[in-house]
């Protein structure tokens, strides 16, 4: 049996070997957010969620006084931004409004729909109990 000896470059060429592995090795490093160095506390950073106009002009402060749900109110000290979660009831809040009066009041102002969509709503979330998703999808038909 005759042994072959082949020519490889790599037997040939060790430190062009070497230096492939390590570009390889670098290359893999930097795609994989390896090397990215941090500085301070390991502590996790909330996501930031971008505000949503609560639907005040600006320079007025007559709005609601919460962001999201059923539970509406009015008054002077309206929050400026809102957050984009969505909870249950935020689809009726379009049937009511905050209005200012001349002598300085802010008062909420409801179309006949809101009170049929907040009951239907309340429906949905007494029918579904704890399954959130079943109360959504039920709030979608209000």
């Amino acid at each position: 049996m005759k042994l072959v000896h082949t020519d490889v470059a790599a037997m040939k060429y060790p430190v062009l070997l070497f230096s492939a592995c390590i570009a390889v090795l670098a290359v893999t490093l930097l795609v994989a957010g390896c090397t990215t160095s941090s500085y301070g506390s390991n502590t996790n950073v909330p996501p930031v969620t971008s505000p949503v106009s609560t639907g005040n002009p600006v320079g007025t402060t007559c709005g609601f006084t919460s962001c999201h749900g059923l539970d509406l109110a009015c008054g002077t000290h309206a929050p400026e931004a809102c957050t984009m979660l969505y909870q249950m009831g935020d689809k009726c809040r379009q049937y009511a409004q905050c209005t200012s009066g001349s002598d300085g009041s802010c008062s909420l102002v409801t179309d006949p729909k809101f009170a049929s969509c907040k009951a239907c709503v309340e429906q949905c979330a007494a029918k579904a109990g704890s399954d959130g998703i079943l109360a959504f999808d039920c709030e979608t038909k209000c």
